[in-house]
């Protein structure tokens, strides 16, 4: 069923929550309020309705930043199981990183991608390496890449080398490719896992190199998980000069600091760590005020592999994607640290605006479609994530306000009551 009649809700659209229904017909969006009540009623049976009563009507979220692990590392994820988690949570586009084995370096290994991708609940796109094999060494083909659709491009897990960063914006720029670097110097954080052996400078340092570079070459720049305030005043330095910069968060470095950290550890295990209370504020200050453009999860599961104990060979990264609104929404929201029409237009229109996709809810475009119930209370505990992933501080929490309903072109991909 591709007909949807969604009624008495409060749709967001055009940076305003107003009430207002929403018709879909074969999956396209094709009328509101008035006039979508009325063509529902013509279409009888051949339309299912949605009583949408305290809740909230979105484009579908857009995360920039999911681990799928696929190919190469399915015991810890693969594209099924992180777009059914993605679809639970809200999102209705994925780009999937590309530190998997193999990587996604060539158009070989796109091809591939995109077979995998067709099994996916979610629209699941590709960001290609900049550098083959990540090994920061070879460029890869820029040209025959873009040209093929890819837009995003990142060594992701590893930081860009000098040589791969001023070479690779060269061509990005000319090609209208983004350029996005995992900012960190290894050479301060080898061997560590916490805040207070890998210092913000690792990650700042980094930034102010991508900044002087996008200087040179004019190359669109997205600086992913932004951990420090450093980064946060170097981002806004940026834009304020009218270079093409964007900057994502976490849900994790909004809602946690390094304070927040207790056992069991692998749960706070994350790269950029969680830093000081300081650097969270400045971060949520970032986002509210626009440095910062888009919240990105940074899904990084590992399967059961950190529920055991924390050790020198235990990976980073949390799981994201189920949590994220509901968390946000809960911490963020109902507590008037950030307005209801931020929230969404950090999940909608910043990371459309970086990855070229539709980013409202209007007439004669596909119905990727999230419908989130404000007042529902809920909680995932360890056994019952959709992803293979349940290493996360927000497991077991309650929150209030989670997706009930998600649609990608019309179809259903995440029904709560199902």
């Amino acid at each position: 069923m591709r007909n949807w009649h969604l009624y008495n809700g409060m749709l967001y659209r055009n940076g305003r929550i107003v009430n207002e229904s929403l018709l879909i017909v074969d999956g396209i969006i094709t009328a509101f309020g008035v006039k979508a009540d009325q063509a529902s009623l013509a279409l009888g049976q051949r339309v299912k309705s949605f009583d949408a009563e305290g809740c909230l009507i979105s484009r579908g979220f857009i995360d920039l930043h999911t681990h799928l692990r696929e190919p190469g590392f399915e015991e810890k994820e693969t594209i099924e199981t992180g777009s059914r988690a993605a679809a639970r949570g809200g999102f209705t586009s994925i780009y999937a990183m590309p530190n998997t084995e193999p990587a996604l370096d060539s158009i070989l290994q796109l091809e591939a991608f995109l077979k995998l991708t067709e099994k996916a609940r979610v629209k699941t796109y590709p960001v290609a390496t900049l550098s083959k094999q990540r090994k920061g060494q070879e460029p890869v083909d820029y040209k025959a890449l873009t040209d093929a659709g890819v837009r995003l491009f990142s060594d992701d897990g590893d930081p860009a080398t000098d040589q791969i960063a001023l070479e690779s914006m060269n061509h990005l720029a000319s090609l209208g490719g983004v350029f996005i670097n995992h900012l960190e110097d290894k050479s301060m954080t080898n061997g560590s896992f916490f805040h207070e052996d890998i210092p913000a400078e690792s990650e700042y340092l980094m930034l102010k190199r991508d900044i002087g570079l996008v200087k040179k070459t004019g190359c669109s720049y997205h600086a992913a998980h932004l951990s420090c305030a450093q980064s946060v005043r170097i981002i806004a330095e940026a834009k304020a000069q009218g270079l093409p910069v964007t900057a994502e968060v976490t849900p994790h470095h909004l809602l946690l600091n390094c304070d927040d950290i207790k056992e069991p550890l692998g749960n706070y295990q994350m790269k950029p760590p969680l830093r000081t209370r300081a650097d969270q504020e400045a971060l949520i200050e970032g986002l509210l005020d626009g440095t910062i453009d888009c919240i990105a999860t940074d899904h990084a599961p590992h399967g059961r592999e950190k529920e055991g104990a924390f050790g020198p060979n235990s990976p980073f990264g949390i799981t994201g994607l189920e949590t994220a609104f509901a968390a946000l929404y809960t911490s963020l929201v109902l507590t008037n640290r950030l307005p209801l029409e931020r929230l969404l237009e950090a999940l909608t229109v910043g990371p459309a605006s970086i990855c070229r996709e539709n980013d409202q809810i209007k007439i004669g475009v596909s119905a990727d479609i999230t419908i989130v119930d404000l007042n529902k209370r809920d909680k995932i505990g360890k056994k019952d994530f959709y992803s293979k992933g349940t290493n996360t501080p927000f497991a077991d929490k309650e929150y209030i306000g989670w997706p009930v309903l998600t649609l990608v072109g019309g179809e259903e991909s995440f029904n709560a009551t199902n």
